[in-house]
């Protein structure tokens, strides 16, 4: 009789107080700490973005600023030249381990992907630059004749670097002005709203002319015959 309510006091006790709080698991917390701590991990900043007030920088601020991009750029094509050279070494040893057959044909297939890489690139080029002298150039197929497409790059993605283009026809425009569209070195008459008739070149502006600009006056018509 007394072993029976011993037993029966100690599950009253436990049913009043339920089960020890201390024993349950802690899920009310979770990984969110650890999850804030990977998001932070992986937040990362934009490299090509100026720092916050960059744009409250004295002339001698923007200078630094401008000569610390600069030197990244070309830091980040030195790798990428080095990856270049890594990558190669690679397939060289690559090929060293196969038959003289299989050499042959590989570097037939290379061949062939570097050809029409560099007409594709050829291409992309072209067409960027055009696009990018339109409304800058009078003839905007000019910049093909006057710059050097080789000075230009195509990334791996198959983009080509707007500021290089823009800068490069902006020095075109500053060594050969006659260039320029209508509206940014043309003259207008005020009067009627038109352009004015151009000048005749003569033979002493001419010789000051590269071949490709005499042809290109002559077919305009703006040789003094």
């Amino acid at each position: 009789m007394a072993d029976t309510t011993v037993t029966v006091t100690e599950d009253t006790d436990e049913q009043q107080h339920g089960p020890d709080e201390s024993q349950q698991p802690d899920d009310q917390h979770g990984p969110a700490g650890d999850e804030q701590n990977h998001d932070d991990s992986e937040s990362g900043g934009d490299d090509d973005a100026d720092p916050e007030g960059a744009d409250q920088l004295g002339d001698p601020g923007k200078k630094a600023l401008a000569s610390m991009k600069a030197e990244r750029n070309a830091a980040k094509k030195q790798a990428k030249e080095l990856q270049k050279q890594l990558d190669q070494i690679r397939a060289e040893q690559e090929r060293a381990n196969k038959s003289p057959d299989e050499q042959a044909i590989d570097a037939a297939k290379a061949e062939a992907r570097a050809e029409a890489l560099e007409k594709a690139n050829a291409r992309i080029l072209r067409s960027e630059l055009k696009a990018a002298a339109t409304g800058k150039l009078r003839d905007p197929s000019d910049a093909l004749a006057f710059l050097d497409l080789s000075e230009f790059e195509v990334d791996d993605d198959g983009n080509v670097d707007a500021d290089e283009l823009a800068d490069a026809l902006d020095d075109l425009l500053t060594r050969k002005p006659h260039l320029a569209a209508q509206g940014g070195t043309a003259s207008f008459d005020s009067a009627r709203g038109k352009p004015k008739p151009r000048k005749k070149l003569s033979k002493a502006d001419l010789e000051k002319m590269t071949p490709a600009e005499v042809t290109k006056a002559y077919r305009e018509g703006r040789v003094d015959t």
